[in-house]
Formats: structure tokens, sequence, C-alpha cells
């Protein structure tokens, strides 16, 4: 379902209309009050960008809602520096992460929901809904008992379905390892988080595909048979438009970004060991 949104603060603040009335009842229709609010920190994966949790007050109750705040403060210029002579020239923020989830929802791929988006001096931030009654697909997939092979399957094809429609829109995650799909509700409905570093092209290139792909491929191994990876290939295949089996050179190509993902994990995790 498509996210309807308006500009607030003279074009500071960003928010989906859903919770207009919810930033209203918590006294946050400004950029700057959003961005100063205290919160419980969740996650920080660098200095710039930092996730925390912030329980709001429900326009209709005594009830609290549960949000996440992620804030991207701007680079300093030596990363600004890394990043050109890397040629990567994309600019990530909390902007660039809002129009992503207002993207996916408009070709029905389940995600966080949007609250609000906007900007100040220093920088950028977005405020989601949280997602409730929900399981990790790494989680699930690397149980050996508790879910049969029919659950398990059926659990593959979606989430292959899930990227071959996200790569027939030309869209590309560029962080997707298994631990970012939720599953939520006793369907277990795939739902894709972290939506910062997503690209879109007209027609997806192959190496997007490779990418996003190779990084599946390596969260997955562990957890998964040669049948289940086949079965996932089958309804990527079907949902992308692409048929894998038709390009092996690709295939081949996928499997060794897995490779040299997992030699720099281990690489890492070795280092981390002294």
């Amino acid at each position: 379902m498509e996210i309807r949104a308006k500009t607030l603060d003279n074009g500071h603040l960003f928010v989906n209309v859903d919770f207009v009335s919810l930033l209203e009842a918590n006294g946050l229709l400004r950029a700057q009050d959003i961005w100063k609010l205290k919160d419980e920190g969740v996650k920080e994966v660098v200095k710039e960008r930092r996730t925390g949790r912030i329980f709001l007050s429900s326009p209709n109750g005594p009830k609290t809602i549960e949000t996440y705040l992620k804030r991207y403060t701007r680079p300093p210029l030596s990363e600004k520096i890394k990043d050109i002579l890397s040629l990567k020239f994309f600019k990530f923020d909390a902007l660039h992460e809002w129009h992503a989830q207002l993207a996916f929802h408009r070709i029905e791929l389940p995600t966080v929901i949007p609250i609000a988006a906007g900007k100040v001096e220093g920088g950028t931030f977005n405020m989601t809904l949280g997602i409730t009654n929900y399981k990790r697909a790494s989680e699930v997939l690397k149980k050996k008992e508790g879910y049969g092979q029919a659950e398990r399957d059926k659990l593959i094809k979606r989430i292959g379905l899930y990227v071959g429609k996200m790569h027939s829109a030309g869209i590309a995650h560029q962080d997707l390892y298994l631990v970012h799909f939720f599953l939520k509700g006793p369907d277990m409905v795939p739902h894709l988080i972290d939506l910062q570093r997503v690209i879109k092209e007209k027609k997806l290139s192959d190496r997007w595909r490779i990418k996003d792909l190779g990084e599946l491929l390596f969260s997955a191994k562990p957890f998964v048979t040669d049948t289940e990876i086949d079965t996932f290939c089958k309804a990527y295949s079907q949902a992308a438009d692409f048929d894998l089996k038709r390009h092996p050179r690709l295939v081949k190509a996928i499997c060794k970004k897995a490779n040299r993902i997992e030699a720099r994990h281990r690489r890492k995790t070795a280092q981390d060991s002294y």
C-alpha cells in the first residue's frame, strides 16, 4: 500500500499522514523537536549513524507506541575522501532511507512503516514504527527442530519471491544478509529492514544482483541445504523474470562473492580473537 506523505516545518519535516496525530499529540511537528528526543540506544554501527528506541504517547488513550529513530550526522571529510577514492558516489542519509521505504511500500514489499523523516543543521533522521511479533529468518532457518520441511520450503520460497520482486523493480538492497529479514505474525511474512543503502535502477545491473545474492547466500549457507537453495532460486527466477539457470557465469560470480565475504569474515574473526 502506498504511503501518503506531507511536508511540514517549512520543508524540514516529512510525515506519513497516518501519523500526524501521533506526532501532534507528542508536540513533535518540528524537525528539531524530533531530533532532540531522548532515546534508548539500540544500535550504533558507525558514529555517523545511530538508532534509538522511543515510546510515544498514543493520541487515542493511555498506551504507548514503540518507535525507532535513526539519526545520521555528517561524515568527517576523511570518510568522504575515502568514498570518492573507492568510487562510492551514492549519497546515503536518512532522507534516502525514507524514500526507499516509500518505494518498497509502493510496490507492496513489506518493510518497516515510516512515520517521519527530516533534516536539521548537521544531520538527518528517520522515525519508524517498531515491528512487533516477529522472528528473524536467520533464527528460524538455524533451528533443525520445530519447523517441518514443508514449512521451511514455504519460508524459503517467500524470501525468494520477495528478493525476485525487489530486483524486478530495479531495486537492490546492498546489505542483503539473512539477519535483515524479519518474519512477522503466525504466517511468518518476510519484512526486509535497514534500507539505508538501497539503490534503484531502471534495469538492475549484474553488479548489484551479484552483490545482493552473494550476501544472502553467504548468510544462509550454514543453515540451508542445496535442495533448499534450489527452492530459493526457482522462486527468485519466477519473480525476477530472470532465470538463474540460464546465467551460469552470473551464478558462478554469486558463489565467488559469497566465498569472498566468508574469507573476509574469517579473517576478521581471527583478528578479533587476539
